[in-house]
């Protein structure tokens, strides 16, 4: 049995270092590609739109040109327990298995979670997006942006980011409610659709992010205002749909009809709005007024090395 566990390590070792290969040759094949655009001045394509590409086809040969290797021998059944548990130990002959829950398997995808384990492997976590890729971009854009274009049209940025997220939210809300009442009338929908479940998929839906319009206005060298307009409702508009979403999530209302409009609930979702939006804005205020100080008195130009490390560390924090 050790024999056997060492080897799965081995194998799952290797298939981690195949994935990250693959990563790797992706972002360098995508890299060149940028330079070869830029050098030949491509104008028929954007490189972003041909690394889409490079991804669909490595997913192509991922999914049906590697072999079928697995590691799960058989599907147990165990009894509904009042809570769900996050880790699962397993006692077998003394010995002590730990394994830890990755979420819930529609009954369509057994098959497909059964047979690669390769394909997901390299299936990309939105975790490391968020985390880790997502901060050092909305870092450098903020860095470099003019700021005076930016503060000139704060006001036309407030405006579209706020009110207009929050209008195509419910929007967004509307319809999508007027479609699931039409589909329970013709017959196409047996499942419950909630008016809050609606309102959630138009804050998640209204979040745009023009980031293919944005490189084009950069090489283009677009007006600046409209430049800055285009971004600043951009990366506002993120922390105006995560904000609206989670305070629809918390809309709880008291009694039997949990799906009843009720004041009292709808002003606590108002309040968790505002204090989660204003928290966040004093935490990045802050962050960004410490990284200027740090940087202006600890004279750290003189030391790129230590100047690029803390650009990083402060864009992840």
């Amino acid at each position: 049995e050790e024999i056997v566990s060492e080897k799965q390590a081995e194998e799952s070792h290797r298939q981690d270092s195949v994935s990250l290969l693959t990563f790797i040759l992706l972002l360098t094949l995508t890299i060149l590609t940028i330079w070869l655009f830029k050098h030949r001045r491509v104008r028929f394509l954007h490189e972003t739109g041909l690394a889409m590409i490079y991804g669909l086809i490595v997913g192509v040969i991922l999914r049906y040109g590697t072999p079928a290797t697995s590691g799960h021998d058989k599907s147990l059944s165990c009894t509904q327990e009042d809570r769900a548990f996050s880790t699962l130990l397993v006692n077998v002959s003394g010995k002590f298995f730990e394994y830890t829950l990755k979420g819930e398997i529609s009954p369509g995808k057994i098959n497909s979670v059964e047979q690669n384990d390769m394909l997901r492997k390299v299936t990309f976590d939105p975790e490391v997006f968020f985390n880790i890729l997502l901060p050092p971009i909305i870092f450098h854009a903020g860095y470099s942006l003019k700021k005076r274009h930016f503060f000139r049209n704060l006001g036309s940025i407030l405006a579209y980011a706020f009110l207009g997220t929050a209008v195509s939210c419910f929007i967004i809300g509307n319809l999508m409610y007027g479609v699931v009442k039409l589909m329970k009338l013709v017959g196409q929908l047996s499942d419950k659709f909630y008016y809050t479940d609606c309102l959630f998929f138009g804050a998640i839906i209204s979040a745009t992010d023009p980031v293919t319009v944005l490189a084009i206005f950069n090489e283009l060298h677009a007006d600046v205002d409209l430049y800055a307009l285009l971004f600043g409702e951009s990366v506002l508009n993120d922390a105006v749909a995560i904000v609206l979403s989670s305070s629809i999530v918390a809309y709880q209302p008291a009694g039997l009809n949990t799906h009843a409009f009720d004041a009292a609930a709808f002003f606590k979702s108002v309040g968790i709005f505002l204090g989660i939006f204003s928290g966040s804005f004093t935490m990045g205020a802050v962050t960004g007024v410490v990284t200027a100080l740090v940087t202006k008195f600890t004279k750290l130009h003189c030391f790129p090395l230590l100047e690029t490390a803390l650009f990083f560390l402060m864009s992840w924090s």
